[in-house]
């Protein structure tokens, strides 16, 4: 097999692949037995025709087109690594010259991971961030808590600070109503400010049954884009004013839960989580704070279009799952925000490749240190998944060679943070 090799901008390669008759004969042996299976041939069962007989039933060129796939997909996997290149996605594939007894010749256009040569971590620094809970936290959250389990006494009287309404309301623009801007049995904590500013002031002062139509200016930075920074009306329907009657926060309310003895093990469980929690959302920042600060030493090359495109499909897969798991479509979360999924994509690109650029950083630290996941690493990490999986398809996905592989890189991934951490963080 011959390879020639030859560079294209942002980071794309084209390979020429000339194959010669002997070392694509067997899979010409292979595509024989494949169009024999679905070829009647008297005599011969399904798949048990020899070659020569097939190439007289069907001729040599349509046994070749028929291997042409498995030749290609062999062929160009030995040559990426021949001329040991890292590539990206799928190649696009042009056949020059395809004719039996003849060299098959092909290209085979590839996106590649660019090389970058990484700075001096010597030199970079990071402080560890301190991780604690103040009392305050701890004091808000007993409220909130505590708040959680007040009862809710429906009153005859005005709305006053600190009471539950509960009201139906509709949003309209300019006069008109807007799609997904009605609420029914919406519920009002007054004096925690939820809402669009100068909401909570309309209410007080309502009882059940009153309405009232007022106008009200959304902030600039309002999240769904259609409504920032404009002037609205609100209809609204007050369906009941409640008090709600708070619990002390004691060993009583403590021992309500159920599984304290007291309010110290309640804030002492209190506090552990959610110092937990601050751990771990602190070293996520720590690690994109790291990959940043690496990433701003380095000179990138122009990066490839399929790398930042990929990264652009995962952000929106996720942001899917999590539009869904809150009962929200993608479309209904766009017209929100007053965007097209193009516009969107615009705004997300930098994000995208920075999360490019940080996939080149790791991998380049992963080779330059040679870092890499054992087997027992990852025999580890797929003996936790399995203890919280109990259905077979699962069970199989995990043992599979390809989630062995994804695993090995998410180790390997770790470990370069481990690495950073203990290179830069002070």
């Amino acid at each position: 097999m011959n390879i020639t090799l030859k560079d294209l901008p942002s980071s794309e390669v084209e390979l020429t692949i000339e194959i010669p008759p002997a070392e694509y004969q067997k899979f010409m042996l292979s595509g024989a037995k494949q169009l024999s299976e679905t070829l009647k041939i008297e005599g011969f069962r399904p798949g048990r025709a020899p070659y020569d007989i097939v190439s007289k039933k069907v001729g040599e060129g349509a046994i070749l087109e028929q291997a042409l796939s498995e030749i290609i997909t062999h062929t160009f996997v030995d040559a990426v690594n021949q001329k040991k290149l890292d590539t990206l996605g799928q190649p696009e594939i042009n056949v020059e010259k395809m004719a039996p007894g003849n060299d098959l010749v092909y290209t085979a256009k590839v996106a590649i991971l660019p090389s970058i040569t990484l700075p001096d971590f010597s030199v970079l620094h990071l402080d560890q961030p301190k991780v604690e809970v103040s009392e305050k936290e701890l004091a808000e959250f007993l409220e909130r808590l505590a708040k959680s389990r007040a009862a809710e006494i429906l009153e005859n009287r005005p709305a006053e600070n600190n009471d539950l309404v509960k009201l139906d309301y509709q949003i309209s623009l300019a006069g008109v109503p807007q799609e997904n801007a009605t609420q029914k049995d919406f519920s009002v904590f007054l004096g925690e400010h939820h809402m669009v500013p100068g909401f909570e002031q309309e209410i007080v002062g309502l009882s059940a049954g009153e309405q009232k139509k007022f106008s009200l200016t959304f902030p600039k930075d309002y999240f769904q884009k259609n409504f920032a920074g404009k002037a609205c009306e609100f209809d609204i329907t007050v369906k009941g004013v409640y008090r709600l009657d708070v619990p002390a926060i004691d060993d009583t309310f403590a021992k309500s839960l159920g599984q304290f003895k007291n309010l110290d093990e309640l804030k002492k469980q209190i506090t552990d989580n959610l110092l937990s929690e601050k751990k771990l959302a602190t070293d996520r920042q720590l690690e994109n704070d790291l990959l940043k600060l690496v990433i701003e030493k380095i000179s990138f090359p122009a990066l490839p279009e399929k790398l930042i495109d990929n990264e652009f499909h995962i952000m929106m897969h996720e942001l899917e799952d999590d539009l869904t798991s809150k009962g929200l479509a993608l479309s209904t979360w766009l017209a929100n925000m007053n965007k097209t999924e193009d516009e969107f994509k615009k705004d997300l690109r930098p994000q995208a490749e920075l999360r490019a650029k940080s996939i080149l950083t790791v991998r380049a630290i992963i080779k330059e240190q040679k870092i890499s996941a054992g087997a027992d690493e990852i025999d580890a990490e797929i003996q936790k998944l399995t203890s919280l999986y109990t259905d077979d398809e699962s069970l199989t996905e995990l043992k599979s060679p390809r989630y062995r592989d994804y695993l090995s890189q998410t180790v390997a991934n770790k470990k370069v943070i481990d690495w950073l951490k203990e290179k830069i963080v002070k």
